[in-house]
């Protein structure tokens, strides 16, 4: 009994299959991750409104106020790494100009102001529950 040859062609020969698609997947899956993240500050805010009425005293200063703004915060930077992350493995695995390095490039340059308008809101408020 024999195994099946692999069928190999010589160097140089350019019988190759074309790959197919485009390779565009990581950048534009970058894009829509960056385009998620703020939005997903909508599922967030109510919890951690919730969250921030269970677990702050009435009176003075709480042991438990940094438990809000991580509710707040959750959803959004998970989906934000994941975009910076794609978005840099988009732009260094593509060539430049292709489509996938140029949605790469626009998510990070969207995730980038969201977190330059997320600490602008932080540093205004003096707190990391930006919401009241």
């Amino acid at each position: 009994m024999s195994f099946p040859q692999p069928n190999v062609s010589p160097a140089g020969s350019s019988s190759a299959q074309p790959r197919r698609g485009s390779g565009n997947g990581a950048g534009i899956t970058s894009l829509v991750f960056s385009l998620i993240a703020p939005a997903s500050m909508i599922v967030t805010a109510p919890i951690s409104l919730l969250t921030a009425l269970f677990t702050r005293p009435a009176e003075g200063p709480g042991s438990l106020t940094w438990v809000a703004p991580l509710v707040l915060w959750s959803l959004p930077m998970i989906f934000g790494l994941l975009a910076v992350s794609l978005g840099v493995a988009a732009v260094r695995g593509s060539p430049p100009g292709s489509n996938s390095w140029t949605a790469a490039a626009a998510s990070l340059w969207i995730s980038g102001l969201q977190v330059a308008a997320a600490m602008a809101l932080v540093l205004r408020n003096g707190d990391f529950m930006i919401l009241f």
